[in-house]
């Protein structure tokens, strides 16, 4: 057999492999609670596109625990893609979007995407449901005051600032909000903030 036959069949074998394992996916145990529901290429793409945009630049480490807040964050029966898009498709974070999902992922982010619905990339915080950026939360509430002024003044506003006028706290707002429902700080990777 020729080296380009072995390849072709290699690969194949891993692409049924993949399928398998994420058709079975409700089955399989795992340390930080797998996936109730079969996942999907929409699902994955939702999970490797939230990384490519919420973080990009963060380490592979952090990307895992922001997966596995989402998964953990959805309802019962709800699809990854309809938690992390809110029924939007992708874009931006808004009121509905929980996180952003604007850039295209590349083969590392659908690879370790691929990883965590597998079970191979497990979460050290097991409670955590979501996660924030106190320096970017700061950040992006001064830029939504100052919209909100600009407002206020008559003054028009770029999209941008149409987009932050959602935030409504900064850093310290959402941790007094977030502990007043009820959850806790689980950890902390790459200088954001996972709580339960």
């Amino acid at each position: 057999m020729s080296e380009r036959n072995t390849a072709l069949l290699l690969g194949a074998g891993l692409t049924a492999l993949t399928a398998l394992a994420l058709a079975l996916l409700g089955a399989a145990p795992g340390k930080g609670g797998t996936p109730s529901n079969v996942a999907d290429s929409l699902d994955l793409e939702a999970l490797a596109r939230m990384i490519a945009s919420e973080n990009p630049r963060g380490s592979q480490r952090l990307w895992v625990e922001q997966i596995w807040t989402q998964l953990r964050a959805r309802r019962p029966s709800q699809s990854i893609y309809d938690r992390i898009t809110g029924g939007k498709g992708w874009g931006d974070q808004d009121s509905r979007r929980p996180v952003s999902t604007v850039n295209p992922p590349t083969a590392k982010h659908l690879m370790l995407a691929r990883l965590v619905l597998l079970g191979d990339a497990v979460s050290e915080f097991g409670k955590s449901r979501k996660f924030f950026e106190p320096r970017q939360q700061d950040l992006a509430f001064r830029v939504a005051e100052m919209a909100r002024a600009k407002q206020r003044r008559g003054e028009a506003i770029t999209d941008q600032e149409k987009r932050l006028l959602g935030y409504r706290h900064d850093a310290d707002g959402i941790r007094r909000k977030w502990s007043s429902e009820g959850s806790q700080l689980v950890g902390t990777i790459d200088d954001v903030e996972f709580w339960s």
